[in-house]
This record gives C-alpha cells, structure tokens and sequence, in this order.
C-alpha cells in the first residue's frame, strides 16, 4: 500500500511527456498552408492533413505532407526527448510494479497475453505479399510513376468520395443502431440534441477523436471533416 499510494501520488508529474506533447504538436506548433494545382491556398493542421491526404489533387496531398512533416522535423529534437521521457516513465513504473518489462505492463491492462499479440504482428509479416500487391494495383489505378506515402489515402476511383454533412451523418448512425432497441438510440439522441459532440475542428483543439465519461453525461470530442471515415468515427 505505501508503494502505491507514492506511485499514484506521481501520477501526475509523470503524464508531463504527454501533455508537453499535446501543448507543442495541439496548440503551439503551426503548419504552412498546404497548396493545390491551382495554386490556391488550404490551411494545413493534423484536423485537415488526412482530407488533404484524400484529394484526387496529387499537387496539394504532396504539399500538405510536405509541411506537416517537414514542420514535425524542425523540432526533432524536441520530439525525441519527449519520447525518450514518456519511454522511461514506462519502464519505471513496469519496474515500480515489477512487471516483466514495459510491453507485459501495457497490455496486462486489457488482459491481453503477450504472445497474442506477438503473434498478430508475425500474421503480418507473413502476409506482406498481399499489401505488396495492393501497393502495386495503387499505383497502377493512379497512373503514377512511383508510388508516396501521400498518395495511400486517396480514392483508387474517381469521383467516389462526397462530403457528409454532419447531420445526415447523424441521422444515418442513428438508423443504423436501430437493432439496438429504442432506449439505446433514445440515450444516442440526447446526445445529438443537446451538445454532448464537440463536432469540428478549432484553434488549439486536440485532434483525433475521443470519449470521456463525466458525472453529468459523456462529452465527446472529434474532428469531423465531412468524410466517410468521419463518418465511421461518429459511429464509433
């Protein structure tokens, strides 16, 4: 009990590599815009990186990767000694609780054995030739003469994607939980009707998308784009 109560009570010094992280990468690091064939500008940020990623416009996926990751790059240093101080807060407290190692500790959370979870990444490894074959169809489909990492979100097929509007979004998770009983989609609809969703992007947001329980209702916080895959994250 004693060891615990002084690991808990450095819980919160030790989430500093993380919240360092999401302070620089969230709200104090900013991207050039991201320019398309046309020549015009698109404010780039991790919220608008992955819908610039998907364009069919080959000219602004390229600049859009160019300057997220050539900003990231600016600050390797920085980013590595974050990673470096989140990586020995792992090992310390698998140590503190006399785990194995830092991997044993992760996934003891979820009851997750370790050789589970080696054995989906040797599933991979032994199934690369498929993603070697989609990677050559890819590049095929597109036309291009060598394929880039800002060339993996795009569509295969012209003229697939359309924007979804965040209320036909809604409507549609709504009536696909229908299976789910009345009660449940009843819970589903006061969330919609009454701002449980911090729906788009801002200034200083966090990207991604999560879900946070609190005492009054959950409150969820997401990045939507108008995409499918915003989509399936609202759903999700």
């Amino acid at each position: 009990p004693a060891e615990e109560k002084l690991l808990a009570s450095a819980g919160e010094m030790s989430q500093a590599p993380d919240t360092i992280y999401g302070m620089f990468a969230d709200a104090d690091l900013t991207f050039p815009d991201a320019i398309d064939a046309e020549g015009k500008a698109h404010p780039l940020s991790q919220g608008t990186f992955v819908p610039c990623q998907e364009s069919p416009d080959r000219v602004l996926r390229k600049s859009a990767y160019e300057n997220l990751y050539g900003s990231f790059g600016k600050f390797k240093n920085t980013a590595a000694a974050l990673l470096n101080a989140q990586n020995k807060q792992l090992k310390f407290f698998a140590e503190a609780r006399k785990y194995p190692s830092a991997f044993d500790a992760a996934l003891f959370r979820t009851n997750v054995p370790t050789d589970v979870y080696l054995n989906l990444i040797e599933a991979v490894h032994q199934n690369l030739d498929k993603m070697h074959r989609y990677v050559r169809l890819r590049k095929k489909l597109l036309g291009v003469d060598e394929l880039h990492f800002y060339d993996v979100y795009t569509s295969l097929i012209a003229g697939a994607d359309r924007k979804i509007p965040f209320n036909e979004a809604k409507q549609t998770v709504y009536d696909a939980l229908y299976p789910l009983g009345e009660d449940y989609r009843a819970i589903l609809k006061e969330g919609f009707d009454n701002r449980w969703i911090d729906v788009y992007e801002n200034e200083g947001k966090r990207s991604g998308a999560y879900s946070a329980g609190a005492s009054v209702h959950p409150y969820v916080l997401m990045n939507y784009t108008g995409t499918l895959d915003s989509q399936f994250t609202l759903a999700h």
